[in-house]
Parts: structure tokens; sequence; C-alpha cells
């Protein structure tokens, strides 16, 4: 005989299943590059890109609401139970619901306030980010593979028509100049990062080229990118009021001098520089 179909038991199994769906995205993401490193390099982990894993954590997070919302309609007596005291009466006091306030409290404050743990999961994440930074290598700047090929080649001191015939050299089927890197990319099966270091003669000195995520990097970590001289950087920061250590941030740094991590990465590069 066969079983009898019940709305409830489907709205169990969606709330279980896109919880699945949304945990395991989540899990992926925080492992994933920034997105401009990810698009840049073509990531993608276990056949999926981080656009991809993205698309799919947004979905199943609106079907998980609705079944989840769905889910306390049909539960709402068991629900109400747990706010019920010996007497039956409705207390917002009872032990478990002040222990899950308590926790839920606990981290969204943390997170805001950044302690430990949860600025332990932020920072690894970050140091996360960075490595594929790192590893992969940073665009020029953010969403660079949607700027074109005359564009990237003016920035970078070079005429388009010389740009285009470095391309197609290397086998790169290209249109024109107005193409966008991520065109060019897609249509030749190669990621946007290899489209640019071939069209680019001559990459710009570490010294000068721009940094990405400026006002997160700590001073320790762009001293030892060859930014700044970092004994400097401190001395100078020191004389303006600001106590900095190698782990201070360059926004944290520019806040306390009412300026911005760009102006004060300038004023800090000249700083290092002057004798």
């Amino acid at each position: 005989m066969e079983e009898k179909f019940t709305l409830k038991k489907a709205v169990s199994l969606t709330l279980a299943l896109s919880f699945i769906v949304m945990g395991y995205t989540g899990i992926m993401l925080f492992f994933t590059p920034r997105g401009k490193i990810a698009n840049w390099t073509d990531w993608t982990l276990l056949g999926l890109s981080k656009t991809q894993y993205t698309d799919l954590h947004i979905t199943s997070m609106f079907l998980f609401l609705a079944a989840g919302i769905w889910h306390i309609y049909y539960n709402w007596k068991p629900l109400t139970s747990y706010f019920k005291n010996t007497a039956r009466r409705m207390t917002p006091f009872k032990k478990e619901f002040l222990l899950a306030l308590t926790l839920n409290a606990f981290f969204v404050g943390g997170t805001l306030a950044h302690v430990a743990p949860m600025q332990s999961i932020v920072d690894l994440n970050t140091r996360i980010k960075n490595y594929w930074e790192h590893e992969k290598g940073a665009p020029p700047f953010g969403h660079a593979e949607e700027a074109t090929v005359a564009s990237l080649a003016s920035m970078n001191g070079t005429d388009a028509g010389s740009a285009v015939k470095r391309l197609r050299s290397a086998g790169i089927e290209v249109g024109n100049a107005e193409q966008t890197l991520q065109q060019i990319a897609e249509r030749n099966g190669i990621t946007a990062q290899r489209i640019y270091g071939i069209m680019v003669p001559k990459q710009k000195s570490a010294a000068s080229a721009p940094v990405s995520g400026l006002g997160r990097r700590s001073l320790e970590e762009l001293a030892s990118m060859g930014r700044f001289d970092l004994d400097k950087a401190a001395a100078y920061l020191r004389t303006k009021g600001f106590e900095a250590t190698p782990q201070s941030t360059m926004r944290d740094a520019a806040s306390a001098l009412g300026t911005t991590p760009y102006d004060l990465f300038e004023t800090l590069q000249e700083n290092s520089a002057a004798r």
C-alpha cells in the first residue's frame, strides 16, 4: 500500500536539504578568493566558480527561509510550548530560551566588537583570501577583466594597436581593442590574467604597482612587499599621535589621522624615501 503524501513531511525535508546546500556553499565561499581574484584567474573549486557558489548560496537561502517559515507554521504549538513554564504560562525567561538568546547575542555582538573567537574566524577567512591573492596574483584594479584592451593599454603607456598585435602574435583571437579582457578570455578559453600578461609588455615594478585591498593591509604586510620601511612608518605615525604596531591596518591608522588609506600610503612611501 502506497504511503500517503503529507505536505508537512515535504516541508521538513525541504528545510533539511536546503540547509545542507546553504551550509555547503557557505563553507565553500569561506575558502574562496576575493571576487576580483576569482574573476581574474577563472578560479574554480570542485568544478564550480565563486559566482556559481554565491548564486547557489543565495537561492538556497531563500528556499531555506520559505521552508523555515512554513515549518514554524506547522510546528507552532510545540515551539510555543518551549516558552511555557510548569504552570503552562508563557514566559520569556525559560532557561533554554535565555541560553539560545545568549549564544546568538554573543556571536552577533562579538563579531561586531571584533573579539575572540569570532574575530579569529574572520581573521582566518582574511588569511585565506590573502593567500589566494599571493598565490594567484591580483588584477591592476577591481573588475579589470571588464576593461577593454584599449583602456588597459593606455593605462600602461602603450597603444591599443600594439596590444592587439601582441595578442594575435601569441595566437589569441581578438576582434578589436574595444573588446573586454573577459570577452577575449572566454572566446579563447584562457584567463583574463593571461590576456593581460600578454598584452602588457612590461609589468610595473612591485614598488609602484597598485595595491589591492589597501585599507585592510597591515603595516607589516606592506613593508614585506617593499612598499615602505616599517620602522620609518611606525616612527612617522607615532609623531602624529598614533601608536602603530606591525599588525595595525592602513584603515586603522588612516582613521586615527583623519585621512584616507591611499593618502596615508603615499605619505608613508614618501617618508620612507626621504633621507
